[in-house]
């Protein structure tokens, strides 16, 4: 049967990852629902699909690590997850019950006699990679829409770097050098220890031992991910130079045809075996991926040829699925004054929203996104269309409402702060996914993949069925580059009967109910404020004890008190101030 190829990128989220989360739940519900009625025999799209590849940085690449295990698993769908409940599905588990700011807070990790890793404790971070990146003693769920060689990119941040000599050994001379940090790690599945890895860059994640070397290793590269700078944990990872042939700006597709030639990094020999390196948070040079995943898919036969993929809806057999929490919402400011903002205090936070945006940056989509409707590209991103109703309705300015994301709060750590966030963001991200498999994940009856999937007998009540109109407004003529002239949309594209690439079948298909929006109330917030009030302090007195000179240390040793006591206040303020309308007093 034809198969359309699929990868998934999950963009960097910090505790937003719930949604991503809650997008994961969904897209696994609607397929296991769909490849069954096709079992049954009912009146349903039978082509196929295959997930290919997960792609992802700091929380999406948590995300796509927990994705890795959880499709070889049964598990529950959480479809209210809202009230607290104990369930065998570590989406849920680990992105709502299990990750808090209570842990993050606790002060079990400081000692007066060991150096401070990190602001917060990342202990709960470790506690839920042990518990849930592994497969279970149980033979492994084999899902048909999974492909048998699953791949996993994700995203990190190597503060050691890898070096490239630009002139080789050259004494007398300035030996030029170019270091890069922008780092990846890439894992397939197989089913048992002697299955060859497609690539050589490739760890094994061996599905028949739980135990096997590859499994420690994501769950090291998963904390790498997302080890948020400063405040969690960095990782270290042992990797060899063939990982870095080609080297990592490099496409997989290079990798696969050679061209242009591959470069080795100059590692000296007797430190390349393993290449030992210090890793943060991979959104901090990739926090969005998609080239990973993309790349990828285009090196699988049959090869995409070119720089673009094939993005006619008649004829694209691949396309990424991009999972973004927190999507590009810059505005042009016509009111920036250069001045004014060159100032210390002003330029040091657009220094750190320069450096995020970058980022986020994704270059290589530009022309293929503005130069009309794409097929191969595709982006589930938060919208709460009931609650931009109600700021409508009341007439509230663009610039004060609420984002539809409650982790979104707090610097998006907001989350953490609250199970209820998380729970919220979970359930807003099911319902997303669903309304974007039934309206945007669709192409036309005509599309190659597509019709082969229509059965003569049941074809026309397929399409009654599951029909759908074209996306946005790609039915209506459009210009064709560069000549002015007008095109064609192409058959069947002005009528109702494009087809879900992944149809809605079973329980996918009733509806996924608006989630009600949490709040905080100011007890929970004493509690959190006194967490903060302690680690500070003791954050500060670790600090403080590792003073060699006496006379500084009887100096600094009441600082910690009094700035816990004084800055608490302000603390609170802040808090309350960044909730808006999910703090209640």
């Amino acid at each position: 049967m034809a198969t359309f190829k699929i990868g998934i990128n999950m963009a960097g989220a910090i505790s937003a990852g719930a949604y991503t989360a809650g997008v994961l739940d969904f897209l696994t519900e609607a397929l296991d629902e769909w490849y069954a009625a096709k079992q049954r025999g009912e009146a349903v799209p039978m082509h196929d699909v295959c997930i290919e590849v997960f792609a992802g940085a700091s929380a999406g690449g948590m995300c796509a690590a927990i994705s890795s295990v959880m499709l070889y698993q049964n598990f529950d769908h959480v479809r209210n997850p809202l009230p607290k409940q104990a369930t065998n599905n570590i989406f849920y588990e680990s992105w709502v019950n299990k990750i808090d700011i209570a842990p993050l807070l606790s002060t079990s990790d400081l000692s007066k006699s060991a150096p401070v890793d990190s602001l917060l404790n990342s202990g709960i971070v470790e506690a839920i990679a042990d518990e849930v990146l592994s497969p279970k003693s149980s033979a492994p769920v084999q899902r048909p829409y999974v492909s048998s060689t699953l791949t996993l990119f994700l995203s990190l941040t190597n503060l050691r770097g890898v070096p490239y000599s630009l002139n080789g050994a050259a004494p007398g001379s300035i030996e030029e050098t170019a270091f890069f940090y922008g780092d990846r790690i890439r894992f397939q599945t197989v089913n048992g220890s002697t299955a060859p890895v497609k690539s050589p860059s490739a760890h094994a994640l061996d599905l028949s031992d739980g135990n096997a070397p590859g499994w420690q290793l994501l769950k090291t590269a998963a904390m790498a991910t997302g080890a948020f700078p400063v405040f969690l944990k960095p990782r270290i990872l042992h990797r060899e130079l063939e990982e870095y042939i080609p080297a990592g700006w490099e496409s997989v597709l290079s990798a696969v045809t050679g061209t242009p030639p591959p470069i080795a990094p100059t590692i000296p020999a007797n430190d390349g075996h393993p290449y030992v390196t210090l890793n943060v948070d991979g959104g901090v040079t990739n926090n969005d991926p998609f080239n990973y995943a993309h790349d990828y898919l285009m090196s699988l036969d049959p090869p995409v040829s070119g720089s673009m993929s094939a993005q006619d809806p008649f004829t694209v057999d691949r396309a990424v699925i991009g999972i973004a929490p927190f999507p590009t919402t810059d505005a042009f400011d016509p009111k920036f004054n250069a001045q004014s903002s060159s100032a210390v205090a002003s330029a040091l936070p657009r220094l750190f929203n320069a450096l995020i945006a970058q980022a986020r940056f994704f270059g290589e989509s530009l022309s293929a996104i503005m130069h009309g409707t794409t097929f191969d590209r595709y982006v589930i991103v938060p919208s709460d269309d009931k609650l931009a109703k109600n700021y409508a309705d009341k007439q509230v300015p663009a610039e004060k409402q609420a984002p539809a994301l409650q982790c979104a709060t707090l610097g998006a750590f907001g989350g953490f702060f609250s199970r209820g966030f998380r729970a919220h963001d979970y359930a807003l991200g099911r319902r997303n996914a669903q309304k974007f498999l039934d309206t945007r994940l669709v192409l036309p009856a005509g599309n190659s993949i597509i019709k082969a999937g229509l059965d003569a007998k049941t074809a026309e009540a397929v399409k009654s069925e599951f029909g759908r109109k074209p996306p946005g407004a790609y039915s209506a003529p459009r210009p064709m580059p560069g000549d002015g002239t007008e095109a064609s949309p192409g058959p069947d594209a002005d009528q109702d009967h494009w087809i879900p690439v992944i149809p809605l079948c079973g329980s996918a298909k009733q509806t996924v109910e608006h989630p009600q929006r949490q709040q905080m109330n100011s007890s929970e917030l004493a509690k959190i404020v006194g967490l903060v009030r302690k680690r500070v302090r003791m954050l500060g007195s670790v600090f403080v004890s590792q003073v060699q000179d006496w006379k500084l240390h009887v100096f600094l040793w009441p600082g910690p008190y009094f700035i816990s006591f004084f800055a608490t206040p302000k603390i609170k303020r802040d808090i309350i101030a960044n909730l808006g309308d999910s703090y209640k007093q």
